[in-house]
C-alpha cells in the first residue's frame, strides 16, 4: 500500500501561448520535486504550467481502503511507472515517473526513447492507482 503527495498540472508548450488542448498536458510530480521540476520546466524548457492542484497518488489497495473519506469528485487513474536504469560505471538509480493510464501506452512508447535499452536493469513495474486532488 503507497501513498504519494503528489501535484497535477496542465503543461503547455513554448511554441503554443494559447493553451490550445493539442498542446497540452497533464503531468503528475510528486510535491517532494515539484518545485525543482517546475523551475526547470518553465525557466529552462519554457513551457507555461496551469491548472495546478495539489493532492496524492495512491496505489488501487490504498485507495479501496480510504475511498470513503476522499471527496466526491472523481479520481484520476494515473499509473507509477518504475525500473532501475543502470550505466557502465553507474550503482544504478531508480526511474520513477507518473502517467495518465488513458494514454500510457503513447506515452511510455516516448519516454523510454530517453533512455537505452540495453541499461534498464529488469523489467518496467506499472503500478495502477490514482490521483485524488484535495
Amino acid at each position: 500500500m503507497r501513498k504519494i503527495e503528489m501535484v497535477r498540472c496542465a503543461v503547455s508548450s513554448p511554441n503554443d501561448p494559447g493553451h490550445s488542448d493539442d498542446a497540452k498536458s497533464l503531468r503528475f510530480v510528486p510535491s517532494e520535486i515539484f518545485r525543482l521540476w517546475q523551475y526547470l520546466m518553465v525557466n529552462v524548457k519554457g513551457f507555461t504550467l496551469f491548472d495546478t492542484v495539489t493532492g496524492v497518488w495512491m496505489d488501487e489497495e490504498m485507495y479501496s481502503r480510504e475511498r470513503q473519506a476522499m471527496p466526491n469528485a472523481a479520481p484520476d487513474h494515473v499509473v507509477e511507472v518504475s525500473f532501475t536504469y543502470v550505466r557502465e560505471t553507474d550503482v544504478g538509480r531508480p526511474v520513477i515517473r507518473y502517467f495518465p493510464q488513458d494514454h500510457l501506452e503513447n506515452i511510455m512508447s516516448v519516454f523510454l526513447k530517453h533512455f537505452s535499452k540495453e541499461h534498464i536493469h529488469g523489467h518496467t513495474r506499472k503500478i495502477p492507482g490514482f490521483f485524488v486532488g484535495t
